[in-house]
């Protein structure tokens, strides 16, 4: 006697489903449109029952928009880490300890300020350039104009923004940390860090995406001449008067940061 199928509950069917369609969205990453997910490749992928899944989803068309709101949101990388680097707080940490000595002048200060701009800045943008997920976090805003309702529209804009949130509030955190410690202050008491994040995030974002495009024409001469502007060294400033080796998006970067900020003449660096 044949034994019967498990039964496979709706939720479960559900949750593989949305699993195996997010698996294929990371490979195709920034590549990513409504026409590279077909519905049957999910399902084998998923190991579910296709009568199953056409109960939950009559149309492919509303899988789509059920699973573009999932990437957007609950299975987002960014619903466990933000856009910005984790890493961030580490690098920066170790480099004040290394060299709490510049805190003593102002010409020592500026100079700390600077090397982590160029630092962070640099771990940021080839952190964002690597990532499957951030590649595909930046498909789903192109994939809004596509999407069958304007309700799914709506749901996948939120989701994003909810992220980008995160990033922004951590971006905010990370500039009062460095202000604290090395004495900075905004140029324009009507200015808030959430400008300068919002500006100098925007930044970085369209840098690492114009650096895609690149890496994707590899080979092409065109390529080559855009690839050595964004990513070979340029000189600027570094600590103790000697130059250091900057890139155009930390460069870039340090022009918007010092537009907004400036050294706090009334600081006084902490004791020890």
């Amino acid at each position: 006697m044949t034994a019967r199928p498990e039964r496979v509950p709706a939720e479960e069917v559900r949750q593989r489903m949305l699993d195996a369609g997010r698996v294929l969205a990371l490979e195709a990453g920034a590549a990513l449109t409504i026409e590279h997910l077909r519905l049957e490749e999910i399902i084998q992928r998923a190991r579910v029952p296709r009568s199953s899944v056409y109960r939950l989803w009559a149309y492919r068309e509303e899988y789509i928009d059920d699973l573009l709101c999932y990437l957007a949101g609950a299975g987002s990388a960014f619903s466990e880490r933000p856009v910005f680097d984790p890493e961030t707080f580490t690098v920066t940490k170790q480099l004040l300890a290394d060299h709490r000595d510049l805190l003593a002048t102002p010409d020592g200060r500026r100079a700390l300020m600077r090397e982590v701009v160029r630092i962070t800045t640099t771990v940021n943008y080839l952190a964002m350039t690597e990532s499957p997920q951030w590649r595909l976090h930046m498909a789903l805003v192109a994939t809004l104009g596509s999407t069958r309702t304007s309700e799914a529209r709506q749901l996948i804009a939120a989701a994003l923004e909810e992220a980008q949130q995160r990033s922004r509030e951590l971006m905010v955190a990370f500039f009062g940390y460095v202000a604290g410690e090395i004495g900075l202050r905004l140029r324009d008491p009507a200015w808030s860090s959430s400008h300068l994040q919002l500006a100098g995030g925007l930044l970085v974002q369209s840098l690492a995406l114009r650096n895609l495009q690149v890496q994707a024409a590899d080979g092409a001469p065109q390529a080559a001449v855009a690839d050595a502007l964004l990513n070979s060294p340029i000189p600027g400033p570094g600590l103790g008067g000697q130059p250091a080796d900057w890139t155009l998006i930390s460069y870039a970067y340090l022009g918007v940061f010092e537009a907004f900020v400036e050294l706090d003449p009334d600081w006084v660096p902490p004791e020890g």
